[in-house]
């Protein structure tokens, strides 16, 4: 199985990207060279970005819902990281997955940090791919 990881955001998600991708064999992409990437030739989708006041860049929003119909057929998922943890974190990735139309989703904070411990959420979301 391949796995495509389109992500926008800083350093955090650029890690929790490249992680994923060592972990799953697959490629991460900033969302700003993902226009040159066939999603059909991958198997499986993952969406990562932060969020900020709110609300994820406006360019992954885009990416996402003009390429949503082939997205929605590559087992998406959604992960997003955030400065919140405990249940404000939950709302904020719930309000925003429903928003992307992305159900397969998980939230980290402090990515860089989080992807060096063990037992990590991270590790659990590759798991449910």
């Amino acid at each position: 199985m391949s796995t495509l990881i389109v992500y926008s955001g800083g350093s955090n998600t650029s890690a929790v990207a490249n992680y994923i991708a060592e972990k799953t064999g697959g490629k991460a992409v900033a969302v700003e060279d993902a226009s040159k990437i066939d999603l059909n030739s991958y198997d499986k989708v993952v969406i990562g970005t932060r969020v900020r006041a709110g609300k994820v860049p406006s360019d992954i929003s885009e990416y996402v819902s003009k390429n949503k119909s082939v997205i929605d057929g590559k087992s998406p998922a959604f992960f997003l990281c955030c400065l919140y943890s405990s249940e404000k974190g939950k709302k904020q990735l719930e309000k925003i997955s429903s928003e992307i139309g992305i159900s397969k989703s998980v939230y980290i904070n402090k990515g860089k940090k989080t992807i060096k411990e063990a037992g990590n959420p991270v590790d659990s979301f590759i798991a449910s791919l």
